[in-house]
């Protein structure tokens, strides 16, 4: 367990206490105090049961109050015991959360693994010759149990920026699905199927026959219901990023509203992103106690490798590495911090949305002079320009439902399958022809996608391990049970409307803003990733990706990475510093996983 100490240490600092309840349960938690600092501590456990949880629910409370339950602890640790007793798998429907969670039940001789709706708690586990191991991170399973490198995921992370589904880079090692749960016999060390207990398919098949009006006063009352939890639910202090968008600026505007002297942080990065100027406007409207947080790139190549290796599996979203940062500098206030996370992908946030919004987007005649023209026309220099829209619009246009998505959305190497020399995993490309072959609108068809594949798969995994890395809980009101259960059905016209994503959430945004501020372009963290790679990074990438053992050489044309490396390959230098940034990561997590 020593291994398990060492490698955990950082998402649990607080604690560290293994057990162990039968000759084949053995049970490590790492604790960071957040409820019930001093009777929450795990594993937690009496006669029946034994339980180690990564996460909060947040509604545990009521929980306790509606089903009648008294505990030793405020924890909600124990109030997942207690629902278990009295419901069995049934309390999941109740839960308002993000958990992984392990339940061993004494009785039964089971362990119940359990994921949360959206996946923002990871969860992974594997067969093994002498057991089955499970646990928060790939990097603890690979050091304990050495797997092999599983390469149709290689190739599957290389074409369309992720690996998607059960499958990891490892073979062996699987992820346990958002929204699933499986068994494990104590007895006889077999796992189960993985089932799946909720999903968010349902609510987009059904649209409520709702006024605008009535749609803005259900989703107000809700999200203050969530973050009324998310900021309650915790007796340490909890503070809110506040940028310049109008997703946390909403979040941090109903916080105020339980907790007045509510600390806000805003992140200023040196030279580069800033939009501290509106959120410095947005903070005084509030009354907010405000603090600009400054964070430098100066120690990025010293720090690299130590970034993108917390992920225990190769990761291409660049925005990691202002994520770490921004974490690392906010875990110097506060412990439990308020995001916006989930906004753009329920409400409709995305500029690529907008054509799947138009029915002339998917016209037939359209589409047939989309396939003549794509071809003809050059690819743009550059990401930023009038011309780039248009030249995509074209493309997207003429493209099938898989190509299609790839293309709107991680556009990575999926133009370039000839260089492949091995078929990647088809899971993801299975499950967005299911997607675009359901009866919803064009609109609901991407964001379901990018429900299921793209939040889970990048956006919440780079921030739990970001986050976490500097033992920072971040708290998302926007993935709460209501709102996931709500959003996806409001008609397509209060998402996208016209050019304006988002629409409801910004008339929304005039009840608590400043005035002006719901009209805001939506803007992520904006990395410099083309001065990155060509510059900063130049030398480790050089190092790397001409090494005699790099992994790509066993799924891609070496020959068109030395094409992208220097420079020779026709495309926006944006996504040819995108595709590079990928495949050095590729190349340190393969490094890694070799020690």
């Amino acid at each position: 367990m020593q291994v398990a100490v060492e490698m955990l240490c950082h998402r649990g600092p607080d604690g560290q206490v293994h057990k162990t309840y039968a000759p084949h349960v053995h049970l490590f938690h790492a604790r960071l105090s957040i409820v019930d600092i001093e009777g929450g501590s795990q594993p937690m456990d009496d006669a029946d049961f034994a339980i180690i949880f990564n996460g909060e629910i947040y509604n545990h409370q009521e929980l306790r109050e509606k089903f009648n339950l008294t505990g030793k602890t405020r924890s909600d640790t124990e109030t997942v015991l207690l629902l278990y007793r009295q419901l069995g798998l049934d309390m999941l429907q109740h839960m308002d959360g993000m958990f992984a969670i392990a339940l061993y039940d004494k009785q039964q001789g089971k362990v119940w693994l359990m994921r949360d709706r959206a996946g923002k708690k990871p969860l992974y586990f594997s067969v093994a010759s002498d057991g089955i191991y499970f646990g928060s991170e790939q990097n603890l399973l690979q050091k304990i149990l050495r797997p092999a490198v599983h390469l149709p995921a290689i190739a599957e992370y290389l074409q369309t920026g992720m690996v998607y589904g059960a499958e990891t880079a490892y073979k062996g090692i699987h992820e346990l699905k958002p929204g699933h749960l499986t068994q494990i016999d104590v007895q006889q060390l077999t796992i189960s199927e993985q089932q799946q207990w909720w999903s968010i398919e349902p609510f987009y098949e059904q649209t409520l026959n709702i006024s605008e009006q009535e749609a803005l006063e259900l989703v107000d009352q809700k999200l203050k219901v969530a973050v009324k939890r998310r900021v309650e639910s915790s007796d340490l202090e909890v503070g809110c990023f506040l940028s310049g968008g109008i997703d946390s600026g909403i979040m941090a505007a109903m916080a105020t509203q339980i907790k007045p002297d509510l600390r806000t942080f805003t992140v200023k990065f040196a030279g580069e992103y800033d939009e501290s100027a509106v959120a410095r406007q947005v903070a005084n409207h509030l009354g907010t106690n405000h603090q600009e947080l400054e964070v430098s790139y100066d120690q990025l190549t010293a720090d690299f490798e130590k970034i993108v290796s917390a992920y225990g599996e190769p990761f291409m979203d660049d925005s990691q590495i202002p994520s770490f940062y921004v974490a690392k500098e906010a875990k110097k206030h506060v412990t439990v911090i308020i995001n916006g996370d989930g906004g753009d992908e329920l409400f409709g946030g995305y500029r690529r949305y907008v054509p799947f919004a138009h029915p002339i987007f998917r016209n037939g005649l359209v589409k047939g002079a989309s396939k003549a023209m794509a071809p003809l026309l050059p690819a743009p220099a550059s990401k930023m320009n009038l011309y780039n829209y248009l030249y995509r619009l074209v493309k997207l246009s003429s493209l099938n439902s898989y190509e299609q998505y790839l293309s709107a959305s991680t556009d990575m190497l999926f133009d370039y399958k000839s260089a492949f020399n091995l078929q990647p995993a088809e899971m993801f490309e299975q499950q967005v022809e299911s997607n675009f072959k359901r009866n919803i609108s064009g609109l609901n068809k991407i964001m379901l996608t990018d429900f299921q594949s793209i939040l889970p798969y990048i956006l919440l995994k780079k921030i739990d391990i970001s986050s976490m890395q500097s033992s920072l809980e971040g708290r998302s009101p926007f993935l709460s049970k209501e709102i996931m259960e709500f959003a996806p059905s409001l008609p397509d016209n209060l998402k996208v409307r016209g050019g304006t994503t988002k629409y409801l959430l910004r008339r929304l945004a005039t009840r608590y803003l400043p005035n002006g501020n719901e009209k805001l372009p939506k803007k992520g963290f904006e990395v410099p990733i083309i001065n990155m790679i060509e510059n900063d990074l130049q030398p480790i990438l050089r190092d790397y990706l001409s090494s005699s053992d790099c992994i790509y050489k066993e799924v891609l044309d070496p020959i068109l990475v030395m094409k992208l490396l220097e420079d020779k390959v026709t495309m926006s230098r944006d996504k040819r510093a995108k595709i590079l940034f990928s495949l050095l990561t590729l190349e340190i997590w393969n490094k890694n996983q070799k020690k």
